[in-house]
This record gives C-alpha cells, structure tokens and sequence, in this order.
C-alpha cells in the first residue's frame, strides 16, 4: 500500500524530529542571509547607531548595553560594512531561538510541540520583521530561550547534568542581560515559577541555581561597572523611557498596546493565548500531567506582558516592549492548541504569518512595487537617505563642518558617510544631551569657521540665534513617494551660521 505524501512526511517527522527542525532552521536561515544582499532599505536610524557604536567597543552605550554592538562588530570586521553584514547575524539568532524553543517544548510536552513551536517561530510577524533587520531584541530573544531551555533541564535533571544546566543557565541569562534589561523579567518569571509550581521547585538542585545566578551576575558587572563610570547613562535613558511625568491614566494608550500584539505575535496565536487566559481554570484542569509545565510557562509568559500593559496605561508602550513573553507563550499556545484538537489554528497562523511576510518582502526587494500598491509609507524612513547624504555632502563644500540637530538624521549621516572624511557635529537644542550623537560628536564652536546647519526645524530657529550670521542656503529634498501618513518627502532646510556664542538664557518665545 503506497502511503500519501502528507503520511510520509508526518512518519518522517515523528521518526527524525530534530533531523526534520534542523534542516528546515537551517534552510530559513540561509533564505534569510541571501536576501539580506538583496533588501532595498536602508539601515534604520537605530541601527546605524548600533552600528555607530560598533566601531568602539565597550561594555556599555548610552542608551543600550553591548551586545546589539558586539553583534555587528563581528561580521562588519570580518565583511566590511554594509547593510548586509550589520544585519547578519539576525537571521542566526533567529534560527538559533527556534532551536531552544524545539528543545524546550520537546522536553515539556513531546515532540509534536517542539517542532510546531520551532516552526511558528519562525515565521511570527514580529520575528519575520526582525529577520530583516538587527534589533536589540534579536539577541534578548535567544538568549532568553537558551535561558528557559537550561532553566527546565535544570528542573527536570535534578542533579544529573546539573553543572553544565546551571552554566547554560548562568552564561544565557548574564549575556541576556548584556543584550537588553527586559531579561529582568526572566528574573521574575523564574522567582514566580518556584513560587507557584510545586513540582519545579522540588525539582531544584540549590547549588546549582545559585551557581547560575552567580555567573550570571559575573558576565553583567561590567555594564554595571560602566554606568557607574559613566553617569548612569544606559539606566537613565531606560528610566525616562517610560515618560512617568505625564497624565499617569491613559486607556486609549493600553487598548492600542493590547491591539497591536494581535500583529507582533499573529491574530490566531494571539486570540488563542488570550482565550487560554480568560478559560484559564478550565485548561488547568484539563492539563492533566502537563498541568505544571503549563504553569511553569505562563510563569514567563504573563510577567512582561502584564507589566507592559501596566506601562502602557500609565503612560505608553511600544508594540515590541513585550516579546520576551513570546517565546514562552509560543510553546504554551502550541501544547493549547494541539490539546484542544485545533491543529487547523498551527496551519492556519502559519500559512497566514508566511503569506503576509513574504508579501512585505517582496515590498523591501522592489520599491517600485511598494509605490505602484500606494503603500510607499511603509518603507518611507527606509529609503532615500543616500540621496540626501549626497545632497548635504554637495552643499557641504567650502564649509568647516556641518551641524545637525536630529538623532535620525545624525545616524544616517554617520552611516552614508562612513567611506567619506565629512566633519559632522550634532547641536544640543535644550542643553542636555539627549541621544549618543549629542554626547558623541556635539558642536564645540572655533572662532573663524563656518558651519552648514541642517536642520528640520526651522520654525525653531530661535535656538540658534548664539549664531552672528544665520544665511539660508536653500533645502535638501528627497521624494519618498508616500501618499499617506506624514510628509510624502525628505525636507532639510540648510543656512550657513559662524561666529557662536552660547546664550545664557532662552530666546524662543513660549509655545
């Protein structure tokens, strides 16, 4: 009897799991890396400060710990510095998560959820977004879950393989640290994990865990040695990052928050972690056996999205402040959906996640594709700034340097210009430095020269009036072809200033 092609791969998969999540990890990874080379975007303005930062390695940045810059300075030195090369390593992490995440649903809840977690990693919204860019979270991500996958090794083995559980646990949770402060709420989620499931608190080995909480505090000291060293800068950015000095109740703020992470982690996969909640007795109870594994796991999938809602009524919160609690939740909601004979939901979130990500690749392959669709606004702040670096390079000539006042527009610059010998400095508008750039490259004026200012706010010129001279010189104009949402184009007014003196008091009227 000829078996069916769908019974043969089903038979593969249940005789050759890790073979099967492997090759199909490693199959997307490669994908990935290849059309890095072919991506139209330009760098963000985060990572080209990322990759600003990358060219001076350190233990600390000013509004960010090292390892998003260790992660650049590695392929930039070994290729050169691209787009491609700043980027490389996403897809890897990526592919590196799925892994964990395999192994870690493998041994809670058996092999089908192991792959199908793998498998919805990859291709969540928010991860596909990341695969084409280099974000902090990318590196949190992985190590976050080789964080998780060691943390239930460790419970699970007991004393068996509990040195090397608790060093994978130790180096995993310093390095996540090193990544992005979010891994604080590992912290929390691992606290509460003890405190609520019984079977993994008696589960684990004290000198161990204690062992890993030691290195992991090790691996970290050198950031916090240098906040300290340095004014606290990557703390305090951190801190006013969550705008507290505002109106403190804001529902709308909350609802938007809550919205879009039904785009972050997919409409269905959401709406199913959400209706697990509202039933969560019931599921509980159902669990049988698994019951701890489930509880184990919302121990680290509600903690960042529970805070995260409390920050976004508070004040605001972007969409991605919340991931840490997906790799977890994308395990739980895997086990959920298979138990409840939904198999239908994998397929269809996966089917839906790969359409609309290859859709959105396409508009990052091809431009002109996303300008003829009308959906130019997508890719706007992506686009166009060689043409503008080009544009200020020209208008440049015969001027000592040229000064901007904007944080995008000086990682860009710095970026396009990284071949080029173009003195740059960036002017403190309030008189505290508010951006790396600032503290980096900030204007210290020298009698006799002349400055272009580039700058997107000429309705606040009266901030500059410490200049004698302030001539206008024309603009710098970029069509991005946007038609809805904000400016349909890049516009920097020039003027040509010298002779600065600073102002000791305001000269802008109040607003």
């Amino acid at each position: 009897m000829t078996l069916s092609p769908f019974i043969r791969a089903r038979t593969v998969l249940e005789d050759r799991p890790v073979e099967v999540v492997l090759g199909l990890v490693t199959a997307v990874t490669l994908l990935r890396l290849i059309l890095l080379f072919f991506y139209q975007t330009s760098l963000g303005p985060d990572e080209a400060q990322y990759w600003f930062w990358s060219r001076d390695l350190d233990f600390g940045y000013y509004s960010k710990p090292p390892m998003i810059a260790w992660s650049i300075a590695l392929p930039t030195a070994i290729f050169g510095d691209w787009t491609w090369s700043v980027r490389f390593l996403s897809p890897i992490f990526i592919g590196g998560t799925a892994m964990f995440l395999f192994a870690t649903g493998r041994r809670l809840y058996g092999d089908g959820v192991g792959v199908w977690a793998a498998l919805l990693w990859l291709f969540l919204p928010a991860v596909m977004l990341g695969a084409t860019i280099m974000s902090t979270d990318i590196p949190l991500l992985f190590f976050w879950s080789m964080a998780l996958h060691f943390l239930v090794s460790l419970y699970h083995d007991g004393p068996f393989n509990a040195r090397r559980n608790a060093l994978g646990l130790g180096v995993a949770l310093g390095l996540g640290m090193l990544s992005k402060y979010a891994m604080i709420y590992f912290a929390i989620g691992w606290g509460l994990s003890l405190l609520i499931v019984r079977d993994e608190r008696r589960g684990m080995p004290l000198k161990p865990g204690l062992f890993a909480v030691a290195l992991a505090a090790l691996i970290f000291a050198p950031n916090i040695v240098w906040n300290i060293t340095h004014g606290m800068q990557t703390l305090n950015h951190t801190a006013d990052n969550a705008h507290w000095d505002g109106n403190l109740l804001n529902p709308g703020s909350l609802l938007d928050f809550v919205g879009a992470q039904f785009g972050v982690f997919g409409p269905i996969l959401f709406g199913a972690f959400l209706a697990g909640i509202v039933t969560l007795g019931a599921r509980l109870r159902g669990a049988g056996e698994k019951r701890p594994a489930d509880l184990l796991l919302l121990c680290f999938a509600l903690p960042p999205l529970l805070i995260i809602c409390v920050q976004a009524l508070l004040s605001r919160a972007h969409a991605n402040w919340a991931m840490a609690a997906y790799p977890a939740a994308s395990i739980l909601v895997t086990a959920w959906l298979l138990r409840w004979r939904a198999r239908w939901g994998l397929w269809a979130a996966t089917a839906l996640h790969v359409a609309v990500g290859l859709f959105f690749t396409v508009l990052s392959l091809n431009f002109a594709l996303a300008d003829r669709l009308g959906m130019s606004n997508e890719v706007k702040r992506l686009r166009g700034w060689d043409e503008t670096a080009a544009q200020l390079r020209a208008a440049a000539e015969g001027f000592d340097a040229i000064i901007v006042d904007e944080r995008e527009i000086a990682a860009h610059l710095t970026w396009e210009w990284r071949h080029d010998d173009v003195p740059l400095m960036v002017f403190d508008l309030n008189g505290q430095p508010d951006n790396t750039y600032e503290y980096a490259m900030g204007f210290e004026a020298q009698a006799g020269e002349r400055y272009l200012l580039a700058t997107q706010w000429s309705s606040l010129l009266c901030m500059y009036a410490g200049f004698a001279e302030i001539e206008p010189m024309g603009q710098s104009f970029v069509d991005l072809k946007a038609t809805r949402r904000g400016r349909p184009e890049r516009t920097i007014d020039l003027y040509a200033v010298s002779d600065y003196t600073p102002l000791r008091t305001p000269v802008c009227p109040p607003q």
